[in-house]
C-alpha cells in the first residue's frame, strides 16, 4: 500500500511538472477555441513577509507554516452529488504533501476529499465533513470538494500550504441540465494571498457550456482580461501585486455544465 501511495504521488509530481514555468510544455488553444484577449498592467514589486497563522479546530491547533500561501474560492454552490453533477477540486505543487482546508458558511453539508489529481478518485487518508470555523489536514496536494446531501452553498473555502511552484489547478463542478442560466449563473470567485507581483497565466479546456473567466486586480474597475467559450480559454496577463488578483467564474448554459479544468501558473 506505502508503495502504491508514493508511486501516486509520483505520478502527481510528473503531472504537475508540465505545468511549471512561464507557459512552458503547455499545449496552445486549437482551432475553433473560445474567443481569448490579453492585457498587463503595471508590475511593482512587494515582498511579504512570512507568517504563521494557528487555527483551533475540530482536531485541536492547526498551524500553518511561514511562507505558506491560501487557495480561496468565494461564493460558490456545490450541485447535490447525483448523476450528472460533481464537486469542485482543488489541486497546487506544495513542498510536501499537506495542505489545510477551511470553510466559512454552513449553508448545507460538504464533504472533503484528499485529491492527487485531475480526476479519479480521492487520495489516501478519506473523507471527512467540513464544517464552518473547523479545519482539516489532508496528506494529499490537493481537496475535493462535494455536497453531502442537496445543493450545499459556500461562503468561502481556502487551502493554506507550503508551495513549491506556483501551479495550480481548478476543476469546476459538472452539473445537470438547468442548474445554471441566465437568470440563475453558477459562480465562484478564486484568489491567491498573500498578493504577490508577476505575470499569470491560464489554460483551460471545457467540454461545451459557456463558462467566462474575468481576471481582475481586487478594487480595479477594469478587468484586465475576459475570456468565454466552449472550448479552450487562454488567458496571459501581469498582476500588480498591490491587490489580490481574483479570477470570476460564471456558468450561464442552461444545458448540462461539463467540467471546466484550468491549468493556472499564478504568482
Amino acid at each position: 500500500m506505502r508503495a502504491g501511495v508514493v508511486a501516486t504521488a509520483a505520478a502527481l509530481l510528473a503531472f504537475v511538472a508540465c505545468t511549471g514555468g512561464d507557459g512552458g510544455g503547455r499545449a496552445a488553444p486549437g482551432p475553433g477555441a473560445g474567443s481569448a484577449s490579453s492585457t498587463s498592467s503595471t508590475s511593482t514589486s512587494t515582498t511579504v513577509a512570512p507568517t504563521t497563522t494557528s487555527t483551533s479546530g475540530a482536531g485541536g491547533l492547526v498551524t500553518d507554516p511561514p511562507g505558506s500561501v491560501t487557495l480561496s474560492a468565494t461564493g460558490l454552490t456545490l450541485p447535490a452529488d447525483r448523476p450528472g453533477g460533481g464537486g469542485l477540486r482543488l489541486l497546487v505543487r506544495p513542498a510536501t504533501p499537506r495542505v489545510t482546508v477551511r470553510r466559512r458558511g454552513s449553508g448545507g453539508a460538504v464533504t472533503a476529499c484528499p485529491a492527487v489529481d485531475v480526476a479519479g478518485p480521492a487520495g489516501p487518508g478519506g473523507c471527512a465533513p467540513l464544517e464552518d470555523g473547523k479545519p482539516l489536514e489532508l496528506a494529499a496536494w490537493g481537496v475535493d470538494l462535494r455536497a453531502a446531501a442537496g445543493d450545499a452553498s459556500v461562503d468561502q473555502v481556502t487551502m493554506t500550504y507550503l508551495p513549491a511552484d506556483r501551479s495550480i489547478t481548478i476543476v469546476t463542478p459538472t452539473r445537470p441540465a438547468g442548474s445554471c442560466g441566465p437568470a440563475s449563473p453558477c459562480r465562484a470567485t478564486f484568489s491567491v494571498t498573500p498578493a504577490q507581483a508577476g505575470s499569470f497565466s491560464l489554460d483551460g479546456r471545457a467540454g461545451g457550456g459557456r463558462p467566462r473567466l474575468v481576471l481582475s486586480n481586487t478594487g480595479s474597475i477594469t478587468p484586465l482580461v475576459t475570456v468565454e467559450g466552449g472550448g479552450n480559454l487562454s488567458i496571459r496577463a501581469t498582476v500588480d501585486g498591490g491587490s489580490p488578483a481574483t479570477l470570476a467564474y460564471s456558468e450561464e448554459s442552461t444545458g448540462a455544465v461539463p467540467a471546466l479544468t484550468a491549468e493556472i501558473l499564478w504568482p
